[in-house]
């Protein structure tokens, strides 16, 4: 507490944060590190640290630990690249919060990150976003607007539409990348009109 004192003025709720935010976590408890506590001091005696990395599909959710070393609680801006949304709880945190993490529907798959702010300090929390498996989306929409759909293996294969009232449909089948379940401008697709009931029907998805 004199080491950190005597290189400048701070309060002694800065000086207790920055013993707390230089420590280090150990079996018997957390141990003091007087240069990392040196460090911690520059910023105003908080600092977070982030438990892990987190691997999400498009529209999961997960969470991270994330450790608040602080004499105070802190409010914490949360800013999420890529649309994602995430928020802490609790906030203001001291201590440990968790940090949840949803990748929407239609989240494009690659590495984002979370950045953390409070009291002078920051931190990132890395997120994974993985590519859901390919499908081939068919939908079958009457010409009332009413639709049926099925989801079929990436190959696609045999399909079999039941409890259609007669009459004309278009059929639009297309490769479902993302998985958000509508057809975007670089997913392949093709499409047919067939009168119900109708037979043999082939659909080739190039």
């Amino acid at each position: 507490m004199a080491l950190l004192r005597s290189r400048g003025a701070a309060s002694p709720e800065a000086l207790e944060g920055a013993l707390l935010a230089g420590s280090r976590s150990t079996p018997e408890g957390r141990l003091l590190d007087a240069f990392a506590a040196l460090k911690a001091l520059e910023g105003g005696g908080v600092a977070f640290r982030v438990e892990g990395r987190l691997a999400l599909k498009p529209g999961e959710e997960g969470s991270l630990a994330v450790e608040v070393l602080s004499p105070y609680p802190v409010p914490v801006r949360v800013a999420a690249e890529g649309g994602l949304a995430a928020y802490l709880a609790p906030n203001p945190a001291q201590g440990t919060a968790h940090l949840r993490v949803r990748a929407p529907t239609g989240t494009a798959p690659g590495a984002y990150r979370v950045r953390l702010e409070g009291g002078g300090a920051w931190a990132t929390a890395e997120v994974q976003v993985e590519a859901l498996p390919a499908r081939v989306v068919l939908s079958a929409c009457s010409g009332e607007g009413s639709c049926r759909s099925l989801v079929l293996p990436p190959d696609g294969g045999p399909f079999r539409l039941e409890g259609l009232s007669p009459g004309t449909y278009r059929l639009l089948a297309f490769l479902d990348r993302d998985g958000d379940g509508l057809l975007d401008r670089d997913e392949p697709w093709t499409e047919a009109q067939v009168s119900a009931p109708a037979r043999g029907v082939r659909l080739l998805v190039r």
